[in-house]
């Protein structure tokens, strides 16, 4: 609900622009040079709340379990990531930009309702984690974007502008059980890895507006929906920061990030469906020119 919200609001701002400001080409630019020609941000991502929910599929068993990991396998429902993105501009229409970040979370909890895992490695075709075992589980993401911007409208206090970039997504998921069989005194352990690196193409919408000659806000809502060989799914992004140009070439920013994630892929190393939803808050440095 709320990215159906962020996606109505983002539109309706580029249709205002759209109406209010020239569609000449020789309006849209002014003579002022760009204030940051190149810019790289380090910081940190405060990620207060994550909703991931996995299933687990193979040849035999196509339908897993669906297990929500905050809440059923007590998977770290908040994070603290480093995070590294910036750009470089060409001139004032056309900029490359990137973005790199990761996430290791893990849990350990006491299965209270039997699952279902797909794992293409069993014989059988699945794994079954009874009620009472001991559960470890580790959730590896790493995603590197890298994307073009054409800015169709760039002037000294405001910028608007699309792009198309790829996101790479790697996802590893490690999930081991240990439980005692019904009615004997033996010891069950098993475990089941799936792992894949996803590149998903993506179309982004932004904008700049100079505050002041130290304030700039920021947005950009990045949206994907797509099927590629194995996989397919959808991938939906906002991003808010306010930056202050403090020094002659440093800076700092604070910002709002969300992003909901949506994947199915059908291949020999991942076999099912898994959706994340986080938010958080960005704090970083800044370095431009």
């Amino acid at each position: 609900m709320a990215f159906n919200k962020v996606r109505v609001l983002v539109v309706g701002l580029a249709l205002v622009v759209g109406a209010v400001f020239p569609v000449t080409a020789s309006d849209n630019y002014d003579d002022y040079p760009p204030t940051e020609r190149f810019k790289i941000r380090f910081g940190a991502f405060f990620i207060g709340s994550f909703d991931t929910n996995i299933r687990f599929d193979s040849r035999t068993v196509p339908i897993g379990t669906v297990i929500a990991l905050e809440d059923s396998f007590n998977v770290d429902s908040s994070e603290t990531v480093g995070r590294i993105d910036g750009f470089f501009r060409f001139n004032k229409r056309h900029r490359i930009d990137w973005t790199y970040y990761n996430s290791r979370r893990e849990g350990h909890s006491i299965a209270t309702q039997e699952a279902i895992i797909g794992d293409p490695d069993d014989p059988d075709g699945m794994d079954v984690i009874p009620i009472g075992a001991e559960v470890v589980t580790q959730w590896n993401f790493d995603l590197l974007k890298l994307g073009y911007a054409w800015s169709f409208l760039n002037k000294r206090d405001y910028e608007w502008y699309i792009g198309a970039g790829l996101n790479i997504q790697s996802v590893d998921v490690d999930i081991a059980y240990t439980a005692q069989v019904t009615n004997t005194f033996s010891i069950e352990q098993d475990s089941v890895n799936t792992k894949a690196n996803i590149p998903l193409p993506t179309a982004s919408v932004g904008g700049r507006y100079q505050m002041s000659d130290k304030w700039q806000a920021n947005m950009r809502y990045e949206l994907f929906f797509l099927e590629i060989g194995d996989y397919g799914g959808s991938r939906q992004e906002f991003l808010l920061n306010f930056e202050h140009n403090t020094f002659k070439h440093v800076g700092f920013g604070v910002g709002l990030n969300l992003v909901n994630m949506d994947f199915q892929a059908k291949n020999d190393q991942m076999r099912g469906k898994f959706d994340s939803k986080l938010s958080g808050l960005l704090g970083y440095l800044k370095v431009y020119y």
